[in-house]
């Protein structure tokens, strides 16, 4: 025998509507936040100094011997970077250059850079540690490989030198101090401009060492790179690298098909808590010492170029 039920036409009341309103406008908050997340991935500010047709070379930053080489900025050419972290910094070699540099794989066993407030460039002195205002900070150290042609004679910034650890720009004049002991390759020109050149005393200068004395140097064209916040992305780094787990409680795992050779820790104030070198192609942190909150971690492969991404202690 078949016996047929019949149900009542199911009724949208009231209470029923508003849930589903409540569902939609929910789903519709998280997508739009999701697209702003991932947009803000993108904020990125770049830009050079001087903004001048080629005018001079020069040797310090990519010498093959020691120098030391500290260029100065005038706040008036940076207003694009305040209030942003300052990521990076990238030199080209002039496109009369016979091949892009190096010819083989170059190290520098030790290549500093340090940031800090400086004088106005009027006031430049032949005396590094008296163009310094306030502190200085050391945003990157250890050793820099340069791949065979990463520098190309194309007039382009083909290479950046990550910084270790971001720098908070303010807004005041910038003093760039390159600090290192020579590499096993060749010596390069930059390009840069002489004392001759439009700005060259009023809206930057420079000076360099290679022993004791100071002489007046010409200022190296200079990419500055800047993110808008440390911490952006939640899981993926530039789709080519994830973080897990996150949240992670005792161990995270980054996974990469690049070639990761640093990575670093930083707190929510841009304090640098956790380094470590690296050789294995999937590494992992330990991370039980780190009190629980929001930390960046920042990933620097054999190349120099830098990521970062935003990940929990739980």
């Amino acid at each position: 025998m078949l016996i047929k039920l019949h149900f009542p036409p199911f009724q949208k009341t009231k209470k029923y509507q508003t849930l589903n309103y409540l569902r939609k406008t929910a789903c519709h908050a998280f997508t739009v936040s999701v697209i702003l997340l991932f947009s803000a991935t993108k904020a990125q500010t770049s830009l050079t100094v001087p903004n001048l047709t080629v005018a001079g070379a020069f040797t310090g930053p990519f010498a093959n011997s020691t120098r030391t080489y500290q260029m100065i900025i005038d706040d008036s050419q940076l207003t694009a970077l305040s209030g942003k972290y300052l990521t990076s910094i990238s030199l080209r070699i002039p496109t009369t250059a016979a091949a892009a540099w190096p010819a083989a794989n170059t190290t520098y066993s030790d290549y500093q850079i340090y940031l800090s407030d400086g004088v106005e460039p009027a006031n430049r002195q032949l005396n590094f540690a008296a163009n310094v205002v306030g502190t200085q900070t050391q945003v990157r150290s250890g050793s820099l490989l340069i791949p065979s042609g990463a520098v190309t004679n194309n007039g382009s910034f083909s290479f950046d030198i990550a910084f270790n650890t971001p720098y908070l720009y303010t807004g005041t004049n910038l003093v760039i101090e390159i600090r290192h002991t020579g590499s096993n390759g060749t010596t390069t020109s930059v390009d840069a401009v002489g004392t001759s050149s439009s700005g060259y005393g009023t809206l930057f200068t420079a000076c360099w060492s290679s022993s004791t004395s100071v002489s007046q140097g010409n200022f190296s064209y200079v990419k500055i790179s800047s993110a808008n916040s440390l911490g952006v992305k939640s899981v993926e780094i530039n789709g080519g690298a994830s973080v897990y787990p996150n949240p992670a409680k005792d161990q995270l795992n980054v996974k990469s098909s690049n070639d990761i050779a640093e990575l670093n820790i930083f707190n929510m104030a841009g304090q640098k808590v956790l380094s470590q070198k690296n050789s294995v192609k999937n590494p992992q942190l330990n991370i039980s010492a780190l009190t629980r909150g929001n930390y960046i971690l920042q990933t620097i492969d054999k190349s120099g170029n830098s990521t970062s991404t935003r990940f929990i202690k739980e």
